[in-house]
């Protein structure tokens, strides 16, 4: 009866969530005791802040209704009596409460009853002079104040909230020590238990979970290879397929130009003048076909080089600007005339040369003007204008469009492949592949666009090209 070789590590994850459950229910009591006692020290801090601030109230109040009383002696105005009872209302009312308010016991019994014998017969003084005055007379009811007994009253009143407050002070400072001594054991070992709680769960799912783990990335790589091969498999044959199929529009090409160049020479001199834009016609359509036609054969070269893991560098070399962007607008010229979109340029015949991969720009700049000919209305354009920067070392490029603009979630999502394309059939990749082209020339593009207005995408390009390739 052999032991099967898991039996160990049954044990120690057993015992290992025992410990685990034990030490949590350990923490969680002494916490939430830690936690009761905490909640209690803090309320009776609060109710001991709110005796001082009802104390301090009825001290306000009395001192509103002695003001009031005052001012009635000395004018004989009655207006003086209203706010005068509504001070005396106020007091009794804060008297009600400061008995209903939470304190201890000793602390009750020692400060509440002389103080409130102390508010009543100050009030009953207040009320004495008053009758007086209707009794005997004003002269009589002042005689009453100037004996000082309802100042000596007001002196003592004044001096139990002082000794209450210095009580508070002392009450205050140990209440909140305890309270954060209180609050630094219950966080210490709630800490403690945690700590022991994730050593042992470490422990436990380390010795369980490391062959389990790595069988799974195992299988998770050999997975991914099989996808990987399996796509650049049928990349590949895509590639090839596609690179057969342009051959015949390479020959096609040719034998339509030559048989259009036969049957126009067969024309009378007559007719061939007036057929001259006829021709030209054709053999701009013709070499646009063709020039496309040899782009694709490159990008399919690029597809296959990297396929096999030999993809090749930007091959920098100087270049024009302004011929790399006509070469784009002759190919997308016919398209944006198909819509009534003008396709125009501004600058870029006094832009200087710059070192740079042709290949790799035109794909970047056809991607930019591309995507924006949908999305112009009837009428509207796309205009790419050269300048040099202040610096002399770079050239700026803007395409900018006429069309609807974008919104400022699919601009933030811009130059990254979570973009969202909004043209039937899009990938949303387009601007990708922009970014990736100008940083490896070492440049910078960024986009500005206004819903409703169009959007301009503005490139910055180092003259020399990237620093690497410069030294």
């Amino acid at each position: 009866m052999p032991t099967p070789p898991d039996f160990p590590f049954k044990k120690v994850t057993h015992v290992g969530f025992g410990l685990m459950v034990l030490i949590l229910l350990a923490t969680l009591g002494v916490s939430l005791w830690g936690l009761h006692h905490t909640v209690e020290i803090f309320e009776s801090v609060i109710h001991a802040e709110e005796v001082s601030d009802e104390l301090l109230r009825v001290f306000a109040d009395l001192k509103e209704a002695e003001d009031q009383q005052r001012e009635y002696l000395l004018t004989g105005n009655s207006q003086f009596l209203a706010p005068y009872h509504l001070a005396v209302e106020r007091i009794h009312a804060s008297l009600i409460a400061l008995k209903n308010l939470a304190m201890t016991q000793p602390r009750r019994d020692r400060v509440f009853p002389d103080f409130k014998n102390l508010i009543l017969h100050r009030l009953d003084l207040l009320q004495h002079t008053l009758d007086l005055r209707d009794t005997q007379g004003t002269q009589t009811a002042i005689e009453g104040i100037r004996s000082g007994e309802g100042m000596q009253l007001t002196a003592k009143i004044r001096q139990h909230i002082l000794n209450f407050h210095k009580d508070d002070v002392a009450d205050f400072i140990r209440l909140h020590d305890t309270a954060h001594a209180m609050e630094r054991f219950t966080i210490i070992t709630m800490s403690i238990g945690l700590i022991l709680t994730f050593a042992v769960c470490l422990f436990t799912f380390w010795k369980f979970k490391r062959d389990l783990t790595e069988r799974q990335q195992l299988e998770r790589c050999l997975l991914e290879e099989a996808k990987l091969a399996e796509v650049s498999r049928r990349i590949a044959d895509i590639g090839h397929d596609v690179k057969n199929m342009l051959t015949p529009i390479h020959m096609g090409m040719q034998l339509l130009e030559d048989e259009l160049d036969e049957h126009f020479k067969a024309l009378p001199d007559t007719r061939q003048t007036h057929t001259s834009t006829t021709q030209a016609f054709y053999k701009d359509i013709i070499g646009m076909t063709r020039r496309g036609s040899s782009r694709i054969q490159m990008r399919v070269k690029e597809i296959a080089d990297a396929v096999k893991g030999s993809s090749s560098p930007p091959q920098f070399a100087a270049c024009h600007l302004g011929k790399i962007v006509d070469s784009v607008l002759d190919a997308l010229r016919l398209n944006a005339d198909e819509r009534g979109i003008a396709l125009q340029t501004r600058g870029l015949d006094s832009l200087p040369i710059l070192r740079a991969d042709e290949q790799r720009l035109f794909n970047a700049f056809y991607n930019l003007v591309n995507n924006a000919i949908p999305e112009v209305p009837h009428g509207g354009s796309v205009t790419i204008t050269g300048a040099l920067s202040p610096s002399g070392k770079e050239i700026l490029l803007s395409f900018e469009d006429t069309g609807r603009g974008m919104s400022p979630d699919v601009l933030r999502s811009l130059f990254t492949y979570q973009v969202v394309s909004r043209k039937p059939g899009g990938t949303g990749l387009g601007t990708k592949i922009v970014k990736d082209v100008v940083d490896a020339h070492g440049g910078t593009i960024r986009a500005e666009s206004t819903e409703g207005q169009g959007t301009t995408f503005t490139i910055c390009l180092p003259i020399e090209g990237p620093a690497a390739e410069a030294v």
